[in-house]
């Protein structure tokens, strides 16, 4: 339903924008219509008690501007944007109570070499924000604003060198590596399918400098810098989650949690600079 929503949204705002575009063209010049390609650094960053690696994203984007003079707009438009990063550890560890397939209570205990998680992301995102631009053909411009980001798609991946788990039984005073079936073992090699990640929605700054060329009557094209930076953490944990999910109704099918809801990881928030190119009509 998310996803709906999102593309609703989505096909919503290019319409509205191309209606008024395509309405006001040719009356005068001070509205402007731009399409943006931008990247390539863009991912998730939060506080890990392990190594996250910045990954790359693009984005795509239309925007709709209208000129309150000749060096002053504001703007509001709609992008895709992809997130990427990695979490990486040597070693994790963890333990909590929980009951086998026979109900009795026990201890299940993990320990993970050289884990990695691959997460991915992407948002519509709806920029608004107001630009200055210096007068004549090669122009320098300054622009700044906000952005609301709806989450489309989200996907992890985790991959473990080794796992090893064990059961502690506090009223036997013994820990138990085996048998495999009970979910006791040594595996080597792990790689999980892709699951769903779920995040919220997201309010970011934004800012972008660059030169803008006139290349015509009519058109531009902007190359600059930019710079989008979350305020707000998009992942609510309700509740913490164990990252290796004991089943006791099928001890060797073990689930994997996303770190992201661990207590390991905190303030979830999006990333996004690099280099943006804009061909601008007005």
């Amino acid at each position: 339903m998310k996803k709906n929503i999102n593309n609703s949204i989505k096909s919503l705002a290019v319409a509205a924008l191309l209606i008024i575009y395509l309405n006001s063209y040719g009356q005068d010049k001070k509205q402007e219509i731009s399409i943006s390609l931008g990247g390539p650094f863009s991912y998730l960053d939060y506080l890990p008690e392990a190594q996250v690696v910045a990954g790359n994203g693009f984005s795509a984007g239309l925007r709709y501007s209208y000129y309150l003079n000749e060096t002053v707009s504001i703007g509001v438009g709609v992008e895709y944007q992809t997130y990427r990063s990695d979490f990486k550890s040597s070693f994790l560890s963890g333990q909590y109570m929980t009951t086998d397939a026979e109900n009795e209570s026990f201890q299940f205990r993990y320990k993970a070499t050289n884990l990695r998680e691959e997460q991915n992301l992407g948002y519509i995102n709806i920029p608004i924000g107001i630009q200055y631009e210096t007068p004549g053909t090669s122009q320098l411009y300054l622009a700044g604003g906000f952005k609301i980001g709806f989450a489309a798609n989200g996907k992890y991946e985790t991959k473990i060198e080794n796992l090893t788990t064990s059961g502690y039984y506090p009223q036997y005073n013994v820990e138990l590596f085996a048998p495999a079936f009970a979910g006791f073992a040594s595996t080597d090699n792990i790689k999980t399918s892709k699951q769903d990640l779920d995040t919220d929605v997201s309010y970011s700054a934004t800012f972008e400098t660059g030169l803008k060329q006139k290349i015509g009557s009519r058109s531009s094209l902007y190359i600059g810098l930019y710079l989008d930076y979350g305020l707000n953490n998009i992942y609510d944990q309700n509740e913490s989650k164990n990252l290796i999910q004991y089943n006791p109704e099928l001890p060797v099918q073990l689930g994997y949690n996303s770190i992201l809801d661990s207590s390991k990881v905190t303030d979830v928030i999006l990333v996004s600079y690099g280099i943006k190119l804009r061909y601008a009509l007005r």
